[in-house]
């Protein structure tokens, strides 16, 4: 299995910001808030348990970018930086290269550009606004993205309008309720699950951000819930969507 890396930070907030200056894109520590759910977030009512969706793994976000853009990936090269390729003898590296490309092209054709990528951060919570019924996402900026890396690249998924959805509407009291107990224990910060869907992705060159690039992928939020930190509590969803995303479930299966 390989080294990957998928760190929750601050986004953009349109395809375009991404060309900004590494100055003007701020990358702050990962408790820090991301994002706040759509108007037209429907609440749960109350804390439930149910188990936090598992985030898209580096590869598949790869997979989905390529697939975004129409263009197949090295995936030779990809093999060679396999630790089980790298850590195999000459002989042995020859035969590998084959069975583990055609692995590899067997879940790049399974990618559906239809299925949410999955990412969870930290965000934290203002206190509940008894007058308009919901939060802010306190210290939340425009310019935020979810990096991930694979290959030897880095891609940066970025939600549309992510600024316009800061607010979270949360008019049920016993899920603001649910909200407050866990917040105020952990210092108003939350787990957050966000469904992105994938809209289209930049080929021709990556941004440079910090010093490093990603490749582009922007995205429009689908779906929303928090959880209480460390565990499988749901405090909230802006959806009740609950489709099981048997894709990513065959993906995982062809490259464990």
């Amino acid at each position: 299995m390989k080294k990957i890396l998928f760190l929750p930070i601050l986004a953009v907030t349109c395809f375009m910001a991404l060309s900004a200056t590494a100055e003007e894109i701020q990358v702050p520590p990962s408790a820090s808030p991301i994002i706040a759910a759509p108007a037209f977030a429907a609440p749960t009512l109350g804390a439930v348990q149910q188990a936090k969706p598992a985030q898209t793994s580096p590869f598949t976000i790869a997979l989905t970018y390529y697939k975004l853009t129409g263009r197949v990936p090295d995936f030779e090269s990809w093999v060679k930086q396999e630790d089980a390729y790298k850590n195999a003898n000459a002989f042995t590296q020859n035969s590998m290269v084959a069975p583990m490309v055609q692995k590899l092209k067997d879940a790049y054709g399974l990618i559906l550009l239809s299925d949410p990528v999955i990412v969870e951060t930290q965000v934290a919570l203002s206190e509940y606004d008894k007058k308009n019924l919901g939060y802010s996402v306190e210290s939340f900026k425009a310019s935020t993205f979810f990096p991930a890396t694979y290959g030897g690249q880095s891609y940066a998924i970025v939600p549309i309008n992510i600024a316009d959805k800061q607010w979270l509407k949360v008019d049920d009291p016993e899920a603001a309720a649910a909200i407050e107990k866990a917040a105020g224990a952990n210092d108003r910060l939350l787990t957050m699950i966000i469904y992105l869907t994938p809209k289209y992705a930049d080929a021709n060159s990556p941004a440079s951000i910090d010093g490093e690039n990603y490749w582009p992928m922007v995205a429009d939020i689908q779906k929303i819930m928090l959880y209480a930190p460390n565990s499988d509590t749901l405090l909230w969803q802006s959806t009740d969507v609950t489709a099981t995303d048997k894709t990513r479930e065959k993906i995982m299966k062809l490259y464990q």
